[in-house]
């Protein structure tokens, strides 16, 4: 099988800290072209990446270049429009998240990958974490019985200044929002895959601490469609501090610590207050895996013609999430998921 045909739409810190480098250890992968309209991130990306052609405009690059699949790592803003021309041109996309900034662009996006014969994918990097790939098949398996419980934090100083080139994250127009869209939709995305459906959300999102117009920090509890329950907190303004999740089944407890490691915690306990505990800890880094796995599951999904886990319906179901919580914070009223 010949090489795919990739480039990115966008040269940013995303392009060239994931997509273009888990390009170019493919060998299944040649790297034809990138778009970005800073012309100054040209050079950078040639001499690392050994990317030969450069366009200002992603349309002109669509139209020029025969291309396989594209990467559109570009502000949340951009998402919609671009990821629907990608699809239009016949190519398979992977589309960082958020997907989309509105329902009726994500039900767009939903209908055209669903239109497509192409591969399309949202990076939902989290999923592809070894800690919670584990989780996730010995939940499946029965093993620890119905998971009923789950929480989240994700939380650091903020993308910029940071490893963000830009300060675009603080856009409101270009964003969408802050914290709860940027770091939260990659929780909502791994309560939905540990919990299922949601159900409901309260939220309150809040700027708090930094000097900008977009939302720093964000609290929101959950009701899931199978009774359980879920609590999500992340923000841009954090020292260092637990980042991870915790996941609370009938015969278990698993809780993925991104820095200290991963363990199960099970055992018994009954009103005569006598109990047993017995844990167990994994030997493997949680975050091991991440962005280098996420490209090659990708690209693979295209060799193989198969429908990737983490597709347009994910990503409309994530932003659903999203867009209730900010409505529960404006309004102080807990939202219904449709």
């Amino acid at each position: 099988m010949a090489k795919l045909k990739v480039g990115t739409i966008g040269c940013g810190s995303i392009a060239q800290g994931l997509h273009l480098p888990g390009y170019l250890r493919n060998r299944h992968c040649e790297i034809v072209a990138c778009t970005d309209p800073d012309t100054g991130r040209w050079e950078e990306v040639a001499e690392r990446f050994g990317v030969k052609r450069f366009y200002r405009d992603y349309r002109a690059m669509l139209a020029k270049e025969d291309l396989d699949a594209v990467s559109i790592c570009t502000p949340n803003y951009f998402h919609a429009e671009q990821a629907l021309a990608a699809m239009k041109r016949g190519l398979h996309v992977i589309c960082e998240k958020p997907m989309v900034l509105t329902r009726a662009q994500a039900d767009a996006v939903v209908a055209a990958a669903a239109r497509s014969r192409r591969v399309f994918m949202v990076g939902f990097t989290h999923r592809f974490l070894r800690g919670n790939k584990v989780a996730k098949d010995l939940i499946s398996s029965g093993q620890l019985g119905r998971p009923f419980m789950v929480r989240v934090r994700f939380a650091h100083g903020g993308p910029y200044p940071g490893w963000a080139k830009t300060d675009w994250f603080y856009d409101r127009k270009l964003a969408g929002g802050g914290a709860m869209l940027d770091m939260g939709i990659h929780a909502f995305d791994l309560v939905r895959y540990f919990l299922g459906d949601a159900k409901s959300v309260s939220a309150f999102v809040k700027t708090i601490f930094k000097p900008i117009p977009v939302d720093d920090n964000a609290v929101l509890a959950l009701e899931f469609e199978n009774g359980g329950l879920g609590y999500v907190e992340v923000g841009w303004t954090s020292l260092p501090g637990f980042n991870g999740v915790e996941i609370y089944c009938e015969k278990g407890n698993l809780i993925i610590d991104y820095a200290q490691g991963m363990k199960l915690i099970s055992g018994h306990a009954d009103p005569s207050g006598r109990h047993t505990v017995r844990t167990r800890k994994f030997r493997f880094r949680p975050t091991e895996g991440g962005g280098s796995a996420e490209m090659d599951y990708f690209v693979d999904c295209i060799r193989k013609r198969r429908k990737p886990e983490m597709g347009a319906a994910e990503g409309r179901a994530a932003l659903d999430i999203a867009l209730a919580a900010y409505e529960s914070a404006k309004t102080g009223r807990r939202v219904s998921l449709r």
